[in-house]
């Protein structure tokens, strides 16, 4: 065992040093120090330690009370305290057993004639045109469309939201510009949001805002700053991820020629390719937990009180858990993955985006006889993401 000071820190790094700040290739990056130590430690983002195993990273994920949420991402320190994701038992259960009645099978299968509408809307155009950046012109526009009737928005609110996203990202290469503006990102939105369910309340059953606003934590009326948290975290998870995992797997059909013929044979294969696009490219590259006591893990100490980065893009590629880990197996046996997370703070809104994700290449394959690209992709370039810029793409019908 390690001990809890600089030298552990240096024995747990002893392969070379980690910086994913300016790493090339983090995937090889992960590779290559997962056989070195199930657990790393980096200087970047004034330090953090990385759990990089599948068995070390589903543990942590798990155990709340040694390893525990508070801010989301190691990259930049949060600007608020977003709930759910921040808080931990018992205050998140509250939360999130209000939140998990909006997001059941029952609701996503009454959403999805909906999602299929919307995928038809921005993708029929594209099929028809031939050729197009299937990123900018429908992985980036059906989530903010999907979340904006989620929400109850207006016809054209998913306008706005598309625009703040772009706002966010023109920041993408600059992490403390990017970090300074999520604390105000979505307020407008949010409020927006508020004011109209506050003068027009609809069924709190159906509708999450009018929900949230009828919460009694602690046995409390629920106050304004605990109203525009969660409302936040809402908007800001329910597009921006899903948006690349879409761009993920139209990239993954236009490069794999193979793959896509076979799904065309047997389109009961695509949730299974979906799967794997997710395992293989998960748009967050690890979820942060702060510990709260000294925990070893695999035999090194990490103090009490530092950030810890549960990397899930290092574990959804650990041979120990996935035989050919780097490659799309459209037979995998129980995928596993921890792109959405495990435990507690396992995504709540997983199920809407697995079926956009399953509109949109259902409607793809169906569509074209030929999906390749036309131009190399473009990827977003930041640290502990996978997104993308642009993906060019030609369609043959």
């Amino acid at each position: 065992m390690t001990t809890t000071n600089t030298g552990a820190r240096n024995d747990a790094n002893s392969a070379a040093s980690y910086r994913p700040s300016t790493a090339s290739d983090l995937y090889s990056e992960y590779d290559r120090l997962r056989a070195s130590s199930p657990v790393v430690h980096s200087d970047d983002f004034d330090g953090f330690w990385s759990v990089l195993t599948f068995a070390d990273a589903s543990k942590a994920s798990r155990d709340w009370k040694n390893f525990a949420s508070g801010r989301p991402f190691v990259e930049y320190p949060s600007p608020n305290r977003p709930i759910p994701i921040a808080t931990n038992p018992p205050e998140h259960t509250f939360y999130r057993t209000f939140l998990n009645r909006y997001f059941r099978p029952d609701r996503v299968a009454r959403l999805s004639p909906e999602i299929d509408h919307i995928v038809a809307e921005q993708l029929t155009p594209l099929i028809e045109a031939g050729e197009g950046d299937i990123y900018r012109s429908v992985a980036r526009t059906v989530p903010p469309q999907v979340l904006s009737v989620l929400l109850g928005l207006s016809d054209e609110g998913w306008v706005e939201l598309a625009a703040t996203l772009d706002r966010a990202d023109s920041l993408r290469h600059d992490i403390s510009a990017f970090g300074a503006l999520q604390a105000t990102l979505w307020d407008d939105a949010v409020n927006t949001l508020i004011a109209d369910r506050t003068e027009h309340p609809r069924d709190p059953e159906q509708d999450v805002m009018s929900g949230i606003l009828e919460l009694r934590p602690d046995g409390e009326p629920i106050s304004r700053e605990q109203v525009l948290s969660l409302g936040t975290q809402i908007f800001a998870a329910g597009a921006d991820t899903t948006s690349s995992a879409m761009g993920s797997l139209a990239h993954y059909l236009a490069t794999n020629p193979d793959d896509q013929a076979r799904l065309r044979a047997d389109p009961d294969l695509l949730p299974a390719a979906i799967e794997e696009v997710l395992r293989l490219g998960p748009p967050l590259h690890q979820t942060v937990r702060r510990t709260t006591a000294d925990v070893t893990i695999a035999g090194t100490t990490v103090p009490a009180n530092e950030l810890v980065a549960i990397n899930v893009a290092s574990a959804n590629r650990d041979a120990e858990r996935f035989a050919d880990p780097h490659r799309v197996r459209l037979d995998r046996d129980r995928n596993q993955h921890l792109t959405f997370g495990f435990g507690p703070h396992m995504c709540v809104g997983a199920p809407i985006a697995r079926q956009e994700l399953l509109a949109f290449g259902t409607q793809l394959l169906a569509g074209t006889r030929s999906i390749t690209l036309a131009a190399p992709a473009e990827t977003s370039g930041r640290a502990l993401r996978t997104g993308w810029s642009s993906i060019p793409l030609r369609l043959e019908k």
